[in-house]
């Protein structure tokens, strides 16, 4: 399976190729999904670290990107709010 980090490795590979790109040997959603869950882990256990905030807000937008490819707008509606959110939470401190 790999470690975390590897997911977060192989979910940043998939951003900005365009979907008729990807090798399909791994779903560039279901990869950024388990990215996303890993960053917020590491966001909820290390609350003050800008770092994983940044990290988990840019794989929020990748992951809104590829829903919207695949038209899941409320989907991606969802995922693209919650990355300005913790954008607006980051430029607040």
């Amino acid at each position: 399976m790999g470690t975390k980090q590897d997911v977060i490795s192989r979910a940043e590979m998939c951003w900005g190729i365009p979907q008729s790109e990807h090798h399909r040997s791994e779903d560039a959603v279901a990869l950024t999904e388990q990215a996303v869950a890993e960053l917020k882990r590491r966001a909820e256990e290390d609350p003050g670290n800008a770092a994983h905030d940044q990290r988990l807000s840019w794989a929020l937008i990748n992951l809104a990107q590829l829903l919207s490819a695949q038209h899941e707008h409320a989907r991606a509606d969802a995922a693209a709010l919650e990355s300005v959110t913790i954008m607006r939470r980051m430029l607040a401190r």
